[in-house]
């Protein structure tokens, strides 16, 4: 039997529409989600050790940085994410540093479906830990934007 996991995913978007859906669609396929609507707000949701992120899912051009200074923040965290995924319409997955390849960090592209977006993300978590299952969720807290549990 395969051994069940439990996948954190802290979402990073300044734009409410896009941060709200895609926190939306994976909170609805039973992934906890944790979110942020600005680069400083995904570096405090990095360094909580309370709520270790597995999936760092961020978009590359926010007005207080970028998503490379999160990825290479979460990179360089011995406990960090297991992944991490870019999105963006300006950066190709060959610019990226040769380090952030190395750690295989993945970009996609805007604009992108989100059941495409999902299943890129569970492609990639497959990959990383194969034989492993999530665990299904019926809801997840939103602690970056509320501090408490997002009600159903």
């Amino acid at each position: 039997m395969p051994k069940s996991t439990l996948r954190r995913v802290l979402v990073v978007d300044d734009e409410p529409e896009i941060l709200a859906e895609v926190a939306g669609f994976l909170r609805r396929r039973g992934e906890v989600v944790v979110t942020a609507s600005s680069c400083a707000q995904g570096r405090r949701a990095l360094d909580d050790d309370t709520v270790p992120i597995d999936i760092l899912l961020t978009d590359a051009r926010m007005p207080d940085g970028t998503g490379l200074d999160l990825v290479r923040l979460a990179v360089e965290r011995l406990d960090g994410p297991v992944m991490c995924i870019l999105m963006t319409g300006h950066v190709e997955q060959g610019d990226l540093a040769a380090d952030l390849q190395d750690a295989g960090v993945k970009v996609i592209y805007k604009p992108f479906s989100l059941a495409a977006m999902y299943r890129d993300l569970c492609c990639a978590w497959d990959a990383e830990h194969p034989g492993e299952a999530p665990v299904e969720l019926v809801h997840a807290g939103d602690r970056a934007h509320t501090g408490k549990p997002s009600s159903p």
